[in-house]
């Protein structure tokens, strides 16, 4: 596709014409993109609403969603665990695990807090306490919609920001400029964007005297009056004994246009496409300074626009590791518990820290770059090889899950039982890739299909999707179409 998408450039909300039909398509397209998929049950619904009505429900389920459940250790130090190693490492391993069940069976804000965690980045490695862990994802899901302003200041006084970009020995005499570079680099106005290493210097200042007990591992954060400077200190040009909230109100007054045009920027490359369309993002970025900040008009008005649904942006984006994990089960109506075990869970996560998406451990403060970095020559067979261990370890090793597939098809062809082979193939490729192949790869994908099915078997009327192996036949063919430059997208 062209590097820009300049000839739609407006965000007005997209209405359904016959060279744009409101299809399965489309609603899938919304759904692989502000989350991780659908089933055949949610698109159906989906689509006997309008697509302004379908963004504003999930929007607004987002907006009310109740704040995530604590576990039971989520004030725990390492008093608690005393010389329990076994029940730390548990622990660590539990938040991880929970996440990956969010992803599995759909939880609403497990992809907006995915794209958060990238742009707030820490790394457990480096803070290394289950109860901060906790506190770090807990932040990530509930503002995952609200006020972005309420979030940055929150952040920055989070257990694990505070160790992880040194925060916590930010003092008085001894500033240390970690935090104060990254909220203005990465966080909130972009590189090298309206501010200056004065400004950096200055803004360290501000923030002195935060104080996280890391070797307690004691999420109690503090602020410390002896350990913060208190002399006058000149940021954007502007001189006053600054605190900690005044540095965000100097962002956020004075350099409102860069963080608004910036973060834009951000959910447009990861919501839409990676090269900025930046007359719409101009647009996104004034919803944003009129809504004071607020993050769910501005997701309203990009999910609701005709450009988002843009055949140019479709199948454009190329797939994470857990979204080329996952999106199978959550296309298949699998969830966790009755169709995915712990077992799997955990595989899947530690499939994807091999493929480069490590929970809670992106590479660096800059977050996963994401995009063309996901997939090299090492890469891809590797992405080939897990994709198929979960779709054959977690569906087709289980009686539940293979009657699963067998129901799901009989949904995705309406009921007709008799289809034929041709007809369901088609709908497979159609349902799982949002495109039709050519006629000579799906002539391949219905050899995937008919598998080891004696052919006499689809002419006299011996098969039909009652048939004991339909199940092994639809994940033959997924085995084939996850090796296709066509499934990397979405």
């Amino acid at each position: 596709m062209s590097s820009s998408l300049s000839t739609l450039t407006l965000l007005e909300p997209y209405v359904p014409t016959p060279a744009r039909p409101w299809d399965a398509r489309r609603a899938q397209h919304f759904f692989q993109r502000i989350a991780f998929g659908a089933n055949l049950d949610t698109l159906q619904q989906a689509l006997a609403m309008s697509p302004g009505e379908l963004v504003d429900q999930f929007i607004d389920n987002l907006v009310a969603l109740p704040p995530p459940e604590p576990p039971a250790f989520a004030n725990w130090t390492w008093d608690d665990y005393g010389s329990d190693t076994d029940l730390y490492f548990e622990h660590k391993r539990e938040l991880t695990a929970r996440w990956m069940r969010e992803i599995v069976s759909g939880d609403p804000r497990a992809k907006l807090a995915m794209f958060w965690h990238s742009h707030f980045a820490t790394e457990e490695d480096v803070y290394d306490c289950p109860s901060f862990k906790w506190v770090y994802y807990d932040l990530l899901f509930k503002h995952s919609t609200g006020n972005f302003r309420a979030f940055v200041e929150a952040m920055g006084v989070n257990a694990a920001m505070l160790v992880y970009l040194n925060g916590n020995i930010n003092v008085a005499g001894q500033p240390n400029e970690n935090y104060a570079r990254e909220l203005m680099e990465l966080f909130t106005m972009g590189e090298s964007n309206g501010y200056t290493q004065t400004d950096i210097v200055e803004v360290a200042r501000a923030l002195t005297g935060w104080r996280v007990n890391m070797y307690a591992c004691n999420n109690n954060v503090t602020f410390d009056p002896g350990r913060h400077d208190n002399g006058p200190k000149t940021i954007f040009g502007q001189t006053g004994n600054w605190h900690y909230d005044d540095v965000h109100e100097l962002i956020f007054t004075l350099r409102r246009e860069q963080v608004a045009r910036y973060i834009c920027s951000k959910l447009y490359r990861f919501f839409v496409y990676q090269i900025p369309d930046w007359t719409v993002i101009d647009e996104m970025a004034t919803t944003f300074k009129d809504n004071n900040w607020e993050l769910a008009p501005v997701l309203r008005q990009l999910f609701k626009s005709a450009h988002f649904f843009d055949d140019r942006v479709i199948n454009v984006r190329v797939k994470s590791p857990v979204e080329c994990l996952v999106g199978p089960l959550r296309l298949l109506g699998m969830t966790y518990g009755d169709n995915v075990t712990d077992d799997w869970i955990n595989n899947i996560n530690y499939f994807a820290f091999q493929l480069g998406e490590d929970l809670y451990n992106p590479p660096d403060v800059a977050g996963w770059p994401g995009y063309h970095t996901w997939i090299n020559e090492n890469t891809l067979t590797t992405r080939w090889n897990y994709s198929s261990s979960v779709l054959y370890g977690s569906v087709v090793n289980s009686l539940l899950n293979r009657a699963k597939i067998r129901n799901w098809t009989i949904a995705l062809m309406e009921g007709d039982i008799q289809a034929g082979a041709e007809s369901v193939t088609a709908a497979i490729v159609r349902y799982f890739l949002k495109r039709d192949l050519s006629p000579r790869l799906q002539d391949v994908a219905l050899q995937y299909f008919k598998g080891e099915v004696p052919g006499n078997y689809f002419e006299d009327g011996t098969w039909d999707l009652n048939y004991e192996d339909v199940p092994y036949q639809v994940t033959g063919l997924l085995y084939y179409l996850t090796r296709l430059p066509e499934w990397q997208l979405c």
